[in-house]
């Protein structure tokens, strides 16, 4: 099972990639991610392992639109631990991970954001 969120970000899509290959590069020298699939500054694949029997997948998109830059992500745990979660919560075993990606692309948006208005030089 795999859901979206998006956000409108007032922001260049470079700097939002910055940011986010920032992120996934601390993740991959910590040992916990790798990437899967790259095409800068528009579209990121990783995975990230969560312990034994637990990973989630991550697909980000970058597309500019008329008044702002819309980041999406569409997260995909997967594993034995998040069957047996996903069976004991009655279907609802995503919910964490879809809280967090909420969370986490509310967190790029207000950095990104900061960046972006401050000025360069």
């Amino acid at each position: 099972m795999a859901d979206d969120r998006a956000f409108a970000v007032q922001a260049p899509p470079e700097v939002i990639w910055r940011l986010l290959r920032q992120e996934a590069q601390e993740g991959v020298e910590s040992g916990r991610a790798r990437i899967l699939h790259q095409e800068a500054p528009r579209r990121m694949v990783l995975t990230v392992q969560m312990g034994w029997g637990l990973q989630i997948e991550y697909e980000y998109g970058i597309a500019v639109k008329e008044e702002h830059t819309e980041v999406s992500c569409r997260v995909r745990p997967y594993g034995l631990r998040h069957r047996m979660a996903n069976l004991i919560s009655f279907g609802r075993g995503t919910t964490p991970y879809q809280l967090a990606l909420t969370q986490g692309l509310a967190n790029l948006k207000r950095e990104a954001e900061k960046r972006a208005a401050k000025p360069s030089g």
